[in-house]
């Protein structure tokens, strides 16, 4: 069903749009590889966190990472990555093998070869924050939204929807919003050229990869395919368990290392050879009796930061009422939401930015953290 028939009189190049299960013509001169618009109905698209370092890992993990905003098995959808729209986020889509396998039979029959399948509401510029794009045909609205996404439905579940949203700004293309939208019309032409259409824009995301990538040379049995894509998420599972296994491994070897450091220089007398918990115990009485001034410190910094943000842990150094911490975080506000969690916990809490230490690679920013506690006690 996906091989190449023989060529037909229609041009393969273009724009192309499918029209409930028909080819139709948008323009046969547009330059660039072909092009086909598919129904944004069709096809979820949303933006989703993959902090991985390679194409092939961000992959591997993208259905698990958007396995809680589909209802269907894995094994029946297709996962497409796209444009990455912020540090380690992508526009990604997701569309049954079956309605893929439909487009292509579709492409083949009328010779277009090879194409990029775009959802046709990804077609619409990129907003910005908090204002969405919005162009209505008829009975039909086609949206996009400021993190990039979009998606379709009927004009007349438009104004749910929007409410839904927190009714963002709206810079409507093509024929006018109703009048319930009035409140909600921004003034932005940038994004518009001067005849009041959407201006051109890269593909952000080509359906056409993994094993839609090329067209085949022979028709793919359908049970084969679910079979195939069942086992590579099989596979995908237990490389994701064996990896965070030997990663947790790997830290808590870290972890015990750091640990035994700053023991050593508190206690230089105890031996690296011990239980680093029993040392522990026999360090924290003596420094502040059964009080244990550094674990009731740690905890109280521990428990007063996951408001603030993603903080990331690097070193901890003790001296006596104070702690220095070594911290990763994803900007300089979180820093400042860390030191006003601490305050607003009865802690004394300064921070400041880091040198980048090539040893702790991090996306965010290195920053340094003292605590003390209430009162300087």
């Amino acid at each position: 069903m996906l091989g190449r028939p023989a060529r037909s009189n229609l041009p393969s190049r273009g724009l192309w749009r499918i029209v409930d299960d028909r080819i139709i013509a948008v323009d046969r001169t547009a330059a660039g590889p072909t092009t086909v618009l598919v129904p944004s109905e069709d096809v979820l698209t949303l933006t989703v966190d993959l902090p991985f370092p390679t194409r092939a890992q961000r992959l591997t993990h993208l259905p698990f990472a958007v396995e809680d905003a589909v209802a269907e098995p894995l094994a029946t959808l297709h996962f497409a990555l796209g444009l990455e729209v912020a540090p380690r986020r992508h526009i990604a889509g997701v569309v049954r093998h079956a309605r893929m396998q439909s487009w292509l039979a579709l492409l083949a029959g009328a010779d277009l070869g090879p194409a990029i399948l775009i959802p046709d509401a990804l077609t619409l510029p990129m907003p910005s924050p908090g204002v969405w794009v919005v162009r209505t045909d008829g009975d039909r609205a086609l949206v996009r939204t400021d993190n990039g996404a979009g998606f379709a439905l009927p004009v007349t579940m438009l104004e749910t929807a929007w409410s839904a949203a927190g009714r963002p700004r709206l810079v409507p293309l093509g024929a006018p919003l109703p009048a319930v939208f009035a409140e909600g019309i921004a003034a932005e032409t940038a994004l518009l050229d001067g005849s009041g259409h959407a201006t051109a824009v890269l593909a952000p995301l080509d359906l056409c990869q993994g094993p839609y990538a090329a067209t085949r040379s022979a028709s793919a049995s359908p049970l084969r395919t679910l079979a195939l894509v069942a086992g590579l998420g099989v596979i995908a599972h237990i490389a994701i368990l064996a990896g965070d296994t030997l990663l947790l491994d790997r830290m808590a070897d870290r972890k015990e290392a750091e640990a035994r450091a700053l023991l050593q220089s508190v206690a230089p007398q105890i031996a690296l050879t011990d239980d680093p918990v029993a040392i522990g115990d026999q360090i924290l009485p003596s420094a502040g009796g059964a009080n244990r001034p550094f674990t009731r410190l740690l905890a109280q910094t521990s428990g007063a930061l996951p408001g603030a943000g993603t903080v990331a842990f690097n070193t901890v150094a003790w001296t006596p009422g104070a702690l220095d911490l070594t911290v990763a975080v994803s900007d300089a506000a979180t820093l400042d939401r860390a030191v006003a969690a601490l305050a607003g916990a009865g802690l004394g809490a300064t921070g400041a930015t880091a040198a980048v230490d090539p040893a702790r690679a991090t996306n965010g920013l290195n920053a340094t953290l003292r605590v003390t506690p209430a009162g300087g006690q």
